[in-house]
């Protein structure tokens, strides 16, 4: 299985899309979908029949917005499977035909719910994403900060962290209903003990980056708290990785302590940082 990883790794250049194959393969997964570059799809279809694996392709294409503050976007808009203008097509793969070939009729339905069930996506999720889309998908669609007024605890299982997606680092493709949802939980625990018994490596990076605390913004980046201690009300931390360079990049190299607050806002110096576009999250 180490091999089939490094192979669609080498072709997707990313190891969180080889997974969620690899999830497929492992029987883990009924179907997934994959966002896949036009150049590349004749390919990534010789890869993945010859693994044995059926697909079925969009009949659109898909071209990415650009988010420079976060190096990933979520957001894109659709393009004729004809235009001339470069794009991405929606892989969607299964060991069944029907799976692969319903998901992408779904798709094309926009029935996010028929869709999220056959992806392997947990009810409450996928209620969750069809209740926040027609809003969410007007601004970036992205889902973080909707699943974080959903969540109860300080502290999130961290399984549920997909606020490092950005980095391809992820055990869930779908976004939870909650930071505190069981069900992502155990389907991330599932994939993580997959990887585990593929590469014990790779599961110690996973494991280790995604239990690191993270603040969230949609205008100034993402930031990802390295050797962290966390002590009742505070996080103490050493390095950190940043998505983009600002004033809270300018104030998070200038401290090293970080006071957390009430509904997600927190203080770095002398500094009071909250509001809806700002989330402090621990994992663990």
């Amino acid at each position: 299985m180490i091999g089939n990883l490094n192979k669609l790794t080498q072709s997707f250049q990313s190891m969180t899309k080889s997974l969620d194959v690899i999830y497929v393969l492992d029987g883990k997964k009924p179907c997934s979908r994959i966002i896949v570059s036009e150049e590349k799809i004749p390919e990534t279809r010789n890869i993945l029949e010859n693994l044995g694996l059926k697909i079925s392709i969009s009949d659109f294409k898909i071209k990415k917005e650009s988010d420079y503050l976060r190096g990933y976007s979520d957001k894109g808009f659709i393009l004729d499977k004809n235009s001339s203008e470069k794009g991405n097509f929606f892989v969607y793969i299964s060991k069944s035909h029907e799976f692969a070939e319903k998901a992408k009729i779904l798709e094309e339905k926009n029935d996010h719910i028929s869709l999220g069930k056959i992806l392997g996506y947990p009810d409450c999720c996928v209620k969750f994403f069809s209740d926040n889309f027609p809003e969410e998908s007007k601004k970036k669609n992205d889902y973080v900060f909707p699943a974080l007024k959903n969540s109860s605890v300080r502290k999130f299982p961290f399984e549920n962290n997909i606020a490092i997606r950005h980095m391809d680092i992820s055990l869930l493709s779908h976004f939870p209903c909650s930071f505190n949802c069981e069900k992502s939980a155990e389907i991330g625990k599932r994939n993580l003990n997959v990887i585990q018994k593929i590469s014990p490596q790779v599961s110690e990076i996973f494991e280790k980056m995604l239990k690191c605390p993270v603040i969230y913004t949609e205008d100034e980046g993402i930031f990802i708290l390295q050797n962290a201690k966390l002590s009742e009300n505070k996080i103490g931390y050493g390095t950190f990785i940043a998505s983009s360079q600002g004033r809270l990049h300018n104030l998070l190299a200038n401290n090293h302590e970080i006071l957390i607050r009430k509904n997600n806002g927190f203080s770095v110096g002398n500094i009071s940082i909250s509001g809806d576009s700002f989330a402090m999250m621990v994992f663990g």
